[in-house]
């Protein structure tokens, strides 16, 4: 059996959905590694300690949460000169996630107060007021087209979808080919 040499890990690592890629956190850097060679294939620096590391689906696109900071930065392993930070200021960042196209990030302010959508196309943003949950409150079709977002409005859950606002009863008398998640995950 052989085994490579060690390198240093303060932090998450990651390995890229196409098995392709690992990323490692050393304190305020990102280290992406060719799985194959353990070759640096990119170096990355952050403006604090990183927290949490994601990668888009597409293998293209990273993603850190830092730990101290109300931000994330993102980079590109094709454009490296490319990057993205997003800071949320006083409301925070409790969750942040790639959407299943890997060119929006979806972020959740602390205490729930709004879910952000930040389009890495044009640079807009789209806000959802109130959303239920951090991490399992969305739902994305299998095409990666449309999403579900579960919100909280007047002591009410809805689900709010690109149409229609619906109440968490209508939407699973109305909605039940979407097929993505079970009511007990909403």
């Amino acid at each position: 059996m052989e085994f490579t040499e060690a390198y240093k890990q303060t932090g998450p690592c990651c390995f890229s959905p196409n098995s392709r890629y690992i990323a490692v956190a050393v304190d305020y850097r990102l280290v992406i590694r060719d799985t194959l060679s353990f070759k640096v294939v990119q170096l990355f620096s952050c403006l604090d300690k990183i927290g949490y590391i994601e990668w888009a689906n597409d293998s293209e696109y990273i993603l850190c949460g830092l730990n101290k900071r109300p931000m994330i930065q993102a980079w590109s392993l094709t454009q490296p000169e490319w990057t993205c930070k997003i800071d949320e200021g006083p409301a925070g960042i409790a969750y942040s996630r790639w959407s299943p196209d890997s060119r929006h990030i979806l972020t959740t302010s602390d205490f729930q107060l709004r879910l952000t959508v930040w389009s890495l196309l044009n640079t807009a943003c789209v806000h959802v007021q109130g959303p239920k949950h951090c991490s399992k409150g969305v739902s994305f079709t299998k095409d990666g087209k449309y999403a579900a977002i579960c919100t909280r409005r007047d002591c009410k859950d809805y689900v709010k979808d690109p149409i229609n606002s619906l109440s968490i009863n209508s939407f699973f008398l109305q909605v039940s080919h979407w097929n993505s998640r079970k009511q007990a995950d909403l």
